[in-house]
């Protein structure tokens, strides 16, 4: 009936969001963040086209920061774009959230 993953694409972008507002992480961390609160089918490949999106448009500062482990990591920190694109999502989701509540709940 419904294909998580398709539901998933557009609530993902916005929980990333979220997510770096609280704290700056690299793509791993996100990955754990995520994984925490549920989304068990989201991977770094996943994430890596999203998050170069989110980049390019703007909603980031990257820093790169050395690994005494490996390659060094790029850490996303949410700018103040990235913040008003958050609190646009937010408002966006709540609308939604709205819709479909009413629709199961049988509302007018």
């Amino acid at each position: 009936m419904t294909n998580k993953s398709q539901m998933l694409k557009g609530i993902l972008e916005g929980c990333v969001l979220k997510i770096l507002n609280d704290e700056p992480c690299y793509s791993g961390e996100l990955v754990i963040k995520l994984k925490e609160k549920g989304f068990d089918t989201v991977s770094e490949g996943t994430l890596f086209p999203m998050l170069l999106r989110l980049e390019n448009k703007g909603l980031f500062d990257v820093e790169r920061v050395s690994n005494p482990l490996g390659p060094s990591r790029k850490y996303y920190r949410l700018n103040d774009t990235g913040k008003a694109e958050l609190t646009k999502f937010i408002k966006e989701w709540e609308e939604f959230r709205s819709l479909i509540d009413s629709v199961l709940e049988g509302k007018q």
